[in-house]
């Protein structure tokens, strides 16, 4: 025969996962909370580093777009100044590539 003093009762093992349930719960509604606090900051930080690139990548931009006017303008004076010399360089630079494709 079974001793039935040594089995659980229904009763308090009812309760007992009552309680484990609810500590589940409870758990699993702060980790839900930390995610969500977790997501905000990445999306806070993600959208700082894609302002900090776009800043970056206009200077740069402007930057270069300055340096191109500027190396233009100086192409334009040197062709006006040599352009017999601009003519043989640009020649010359026809024929190396030329030869270049040709062996491939």
């Amino acid at each position: 025969m079974t001793d039935i003093a040594n089995q659980p009762s229904a009763r308090g093992t009812d309760w007992n996962m009552s309680e484990d349930n609810r500590n589940i719960k409870e758990k699993a509604s702060a980790a839900k909370d930390a995610v969500a606090d977790l997501a905000g900051e990445a999306k806070r930080y993600a959208g700082h580093r894609v302002s900090e690139a776009r800043q970056s990548t206009t200077e740069w931009a402007s930057a270069a777009k300055e340096q191109a006017t500027r190396y233009g303008g100086m192409v334009s004076d040197y062709v006006q100044r040599n352009p017999y010399k601009t003519l043989a360089i640009a020649a010359g630079a026809g024929i190396l590539i030329g030869m270049m494709l040709k062996r491939r």
